[in-house]
């Protein structure tokens, strides 16, 4: 068996700076606590550079005008824990989350795929730079000692069979996890070194500190015999973003979004998914001038008709429908989370016409609802209620297999709705339509069939009634039109509802 244990250093930092490219540049801190003890906990190497130590308080470190302070946020830390998981999902499903800094994969079966441990452990490294993540990695052949020279090593150590020991022999005794008092009194002893206590004799380690000193002196050799937990990763894919400035510009929030989508898009593709949904979620700043928003949170939904993992399209359709729905207030954070989908493959047949390709298709339909109104564009869905038009438009989803051609004798009827009707006055001879008259022309009834009454939702105060006709018109110029008319039953009045192509 190989394993190989993959450590996150400084990981608040990390996680406070991951989709932050422009903080890494700069000195930064990481603080946390309850005022007035509030202390720096993590560092970037420009901070530390400047003088900045962890510890120190948060006051201490203001003095430095220069330094971007942020609180700690267990969330950030949550998404990075994710990110690295979603990236190691890629190269072994055997894997054990330990710590939210920590996990260990078995790395037994890549040796034929990826080369040796060092190649294995290289690539590793390569995809989670890919995540904006630093990872260091320790290779063994049990569990906790790869975990050990994941800790103690800055990039790559790979531990060979029976050698553990000796290589780990001078790393401190911090790195074992153990309990405060155990620690401090192996300190006492003069004990700090793994080589020391791996050389303790056994019977004399276990009076004075039981089987738990034995536990921790079993790891120090290298020979302890810990079974893999695999755990299984989680489906919630999300990202956000905190600025330190609200943003008014939907042109700046798009290389946001493009930074968030990239990363969101990664951690689909290692798990074989791509997007089904995406809901954004902007905080808003309500005290900026000339605000509009009455919430202080703006979310929109996404509904993709095919998954995706195009970065491209799905910015784009994040900027049309911002374009097309202003949040009306700057923005202070965002937050992009998608719901996963298997990818859709279309076999198409030999014989069958090529049609679109449908994410350019998604983005054609998506320019389309910007300027004529979302429900003015998708596939007509029947409704199961009694109201005059019984349907409404949903998103269109193209259909994996060929449309099927009617018979040739069967013939096909488009009916061209009017929204809204059009008001229209009509001659009667006796109760029957002769002559009709809307948008400005007269036309003489041909042929007339009805009344069909319907009606519906009489329980609420949206009660309808109302006759309908189908009617054959003739224009002075002996242009033949077939439409649908009807009489409002609560009013009266006369509307042309739609025309039969």
């Amino acid at each position: 068996m190989l394993y190989a244990g993959v450590h996150l250093p400084n990981f608040p930092a990390q996680a406070a700076l991951r989709n932050d490219a422009e903080a890494r540049q700069k000195p930064f801190a990481v603080v946390a606590g309850t005022p007035p003890q509030v202390r720096v906990v993590a560092l970037n190497s420009h901070a530390k550079k400047m003088g900045l130590w962890v510890g120190m308080t948060k006051a201490d470190a203001e003095t430095q005008s220069s330094v971007k302070i942020r609180e700690r946020l267990v969330r950030l830390e949550s998404l990075a824990h994710a990110a690295l998981q979603d990236c190691l999902a890629g190269f072994s499903p055997w894997c054990e989350d330990v710590a939210p800094d920590l996990f260990v994969l078995d790395i037994s079966g890549l040796s034929n795929l990826m080369g040796t441990p060092v190649q294995i452990a290289k690539s590793i490294r390569e995809q989670a730079r890919t995540f904006s993540l630093y990872i260091k990695i320790g290779v063994a052949h049990n569990i906790d000692s790869a975990i050990h020279a994941a800790r103690l090593t800055k990039n790559v150590l790979v531990l060979p069979t029976g050698g553990e020991a000796e290589i780990l022999r001078d790393a401190p005794l911090e790195i074992l996890e153990a309990t405060p008092e155990i620690l401090g009194i192996l300190h006492r002893w003069g004990i700090r070194r793994f080589g020391q206590l791996a050389a303790l004799p056994e019977l004399a380690l276990s009076e004075r500190l039981g089987q738990e000193g034995l536990r921790l002196q079993r790891l120090t050799r290298g020979i302890s015999t810990r079974i893999l937990s695999p755990t299984v990763p989680s489906m919630a894919f999300e990202e956000e973003m905190e600025f330190d400035h609200s943003v008014e510009d939907l042109k700046s929030l798009a290389f946001v979004f493009h930074r968030l989508l990239g990363q969101l898009v990664l951690r689909l593709a290692t798990r074989a998914l791509a997007a089904g949904e995406i809901h954004l979620t902007l905080h808003l700043d309500l005290a900026a001038d000339g605000v509009t928003a009455k919430e202080p949170f703006f979310t929109r939904t996404l509904k993709l008709p095919v998954p995706s993992v195009d970065v491209t399209l799905l910015l784009k359709l994040l900027q049309l429908d911002l374009e097309a729905h202003p949040p009306g207030a700057p923005v202070m954070k965002v937050v992009l989370h998608i719901e996963p989908m298997r990818p859709r493959v279309v076999q198409n047949g030999m014989f069958v016409p090529q049609g679109p390709e449908p994410q350019r298709l998604e983005l054609t339909l998506a320019k389309l609802r910007r300027i004529v109104g979302e429900d003015r564009v998708g596939s007509p869905e029947l409704m199961d209620r009694h109201l005059p038009v019984p349907f409404r438009m949903a998103n269109f989803t193209p259909s994996n297999s060929p449309s099927r051609k009617l018979p040739a004798e069967v013939s096909q009827t488009a009916v061209r709705i009017f929204r809204p009707a059009l008001p229209t006055s009509v001659e009667k001879v006796r109760g029957t339509p002769r002559r009709v008259r809307f948008s400005g022309k007269s036309y003489q009834v041909s042929h007339a069939s009805g009344p069909w009454r319907r009606s519906g939702e009489w329980w609420t105060r949206g009660h309808w009634g109302r006759d309908e006709w189908d009617l054959v018109l003739v224009s002075g110029d002996n242009k033949r039109i077939v439409v649908r008319a009807y009489r409002d039953l609560v009013t009266g009045h006369w509307s042309v509802e739609a025309e039969y192509d």
